[in-house]
């Protein structure tokens, strides 16, 4: 009886990175070049020659391997295939496999005509339930930030947490009068939004026991009007992804479960909408924060900053082996760093390193930016403590993390400030929600 295994042919997709390396049977063959690779098709065997990447530094390598193996994907309709690597042994075959699953992604839930076209390309190779994992925490991150403040917000988000996090408890969860005198300055930004929008703080733990604890914290603003100093209506356009922190780091602490990573986990969601209305907060209005101090609101579209601090203080409290925050936070990471690069910032050079490391590892980049102590008198007030945004058009990403600096208490920590969105390139037609930063992470808690 012949197996399943043999009732089909299974077609070698062979990977080079130089000229070198291709067989001399090969060398006469016709290649079609594309921005990062060339490649050959046929029914026999697929070669893809990757040398106009091969000067690329580690991060870029692995990148561009997920994006390599993304666009094949896209290009082989159907078929068997397996991987023969000749590559750079400096990176991970695995970012190819992970393009290839991340081309399977549509969000069409609210298109009346579905796509019928499926694409039936298989790739077939040592079994991986973390490439599935990530998968799938890449497709739910994805889905919860496509889909619109009309339909997801604060309540929303934490239901959907709930339901998604299957190993983990709701400890704490605080809305309402509790919420405005445990966190006033969650209260304080999510006061403005309507009664079905009220904003909500959540604590999730993980049902396993470690002595290692990380907190993840997560900015979760379903959509941002900017508040009282209102976006343009180009600015809000996108800002139904001003959740994306909080998608991220619920993704995360399910690839953490997932993967059995020993740790004590606890995720922190802030969920508010930046409403405008009677009861928004306003500009000049003086706050009194978890932690003690007076913070003056300079800008009311200044809102993650404010919530993530009171979140901060609270993960401070516990006295954790590391705090980690995700926020869709400042424009002017995305004017430094362009819509691709989060950027990191690190109160330890060492942990910093490690994290550096994870990114290029996995493809998955993070790049860190100075927590300047000189610029911290940007965020002087005459009338309280210190104020939400810095004094001056320059250096507003770092300004944002020397506030957030202020409410960490003797505990290491990071921060990143991400886009949470992607664009249409040159290897994929798709723009949406995106995840971004969690795989760096998830490496670099499993030797954290």
């Amino acid at each position: 009886m012949t197996s399943k295994r043999k009732q089909f042919v299974k077609t070698p997709i062979s990977i080079f990175f130089s000229d070198d390396q291709v067989p001399k049977k090969f060398k006469d063959t016709n290649f079609v070049s594309f921005y990062s690779y060339s490649v050959s098709k046929t029914e026999e065997r697929v070669l893809i020659n990757l040398k106009k990447i091969s000067n690329l530094n580690i991060l870029q390598k692995n990148n561009r391997l997920l994006l390599v193996g993304l666009a094949i994907r896209k290009s082989l309709k159907s078929g068997n295939f397996f991987i023969e690597y000749f590559g750079c042994k400096k990176t991970d075959i695995n970012n190819f496999f992970i393009g290839w699953h991340l081309a399977e992604y549509s969000f069409d839930k609210f298109k009346s005509k579905k796509k019928t076209e499926k694409n039936n390309a298989k790739i077939h190779f040592e079994s991986s339930s973390e490439i599935k994992s990530i998968t799938e925490s890449y497709f739910y991150v994805r889905d919860l930030i496509n889909t619109p403040a009309n339909i997801l917000g604060p309540k929303e988000i934490y239901n959907s947490a709930k339901k998604y996090l299957k190993k983990f408890d709701v400890v704490n969860l605080k809305f309402g009068k509790s919420l405005e005198n445990n966190f006033p300055l969650i209260s304080a930004v999510g006061i403005g939004a309507s009664a079905n929008r009220q904003p909500i703080f959540c604590e999730f733990k993980s049902k396993t026991k470690y002595k290692k604890k990380i907190v993840l914290i997560g900015k979760g603003v379903s959509f941002d009007t900017g508040g009282l100093n209102i976006k343009t209506g180009t600015g809000m356009s996108l800002m139904k992804k001003d959740m994306g922190g909080a998608a991220n780091c619920i993704g995360l602490a399910k690839l953490v479960s997932d993967v059995g990573i020993q740790m004590n986990l606890h995720l922190l969601l802030c969920l508010v909408e930046n409403s405008i209305s009677k009861k928004s907060m306003r500009p000049s209005d003086i706050v009194k924060s978890r932690e003690g101090s007076f913070v003056e609101i300079g800008d009311t579209d200044a809102e993650g900053r404010l919530i993530l601090a009171d979140a901060i203080t609270y993960a401070s409290e516990s006295k954790p082996d590391l705090i980690v925050d995700m926020a869709t936070l400042t424009g002017a990471s995305r004017v430094a760093m362009g819509l691709e690069v989060p950027s990191f910032f690190c109160n330890d050079d060492d942990l910093a390193m490690k994290l550096i490391d994870s990114s290029k590892k996995t493809g998955d980049p993070l790049w860190q930016l100075p927590l300047w102590d000189n610029y911290s008198n940007q965020l002087n007030s005459e009338h309280a403590d210190f104020k939400n945004i810095g004094n001056s058009v320059f250096g507003g990403a770092i300004t944002a993390a020397l506030f957030l600096q202020k409410f960490v208490k003797n505990t290491p920590w990071i921060h990143i400030d991400l886009m949470a969105w992607t664009r249409a390139n040159k290897y994929t037609s798709y723009e949406g929600g995106e995840a971004m930063g969690i795989r760096a992470l998830l490496d670099f808690f499993k030797r954290f």
